[in-house]
């Protein structure tokens, strides 16, 4: 994948997980939107950031399955 590949896709699972809790914490916990979007800000980061990780362990995991060294 190319840099500007894994650029986009960590932007578009930011935004979803932002989006998606965005709307957690505004209806489901009742808070002010500017409220919200700070809580969202922060806990759309952290499954984002795991979530890209994991799937970098896996496709080097693959990668070693399969005899390649990189």
């Amino acid at each position: 994948m190319t840099r500007w590949g894994f650029v986009g896709r960590a932007v578009a699972a930011y935004a979803v997980g932002f989006v998606m809790f965005l709307g957690l914490r505004h209806w489901q916990a009742g808070l002010p939107w500017s409220q919200a979007a700070q809580d969202a800000a922060v806990f759309a980061f952290i499954p984002a950031v795991g979530g890209l990780a994991s799937r970098r362990a896996f496709r080097a995991g693959e990668h070693r399955e399969d005899g390649h060294s990189g």
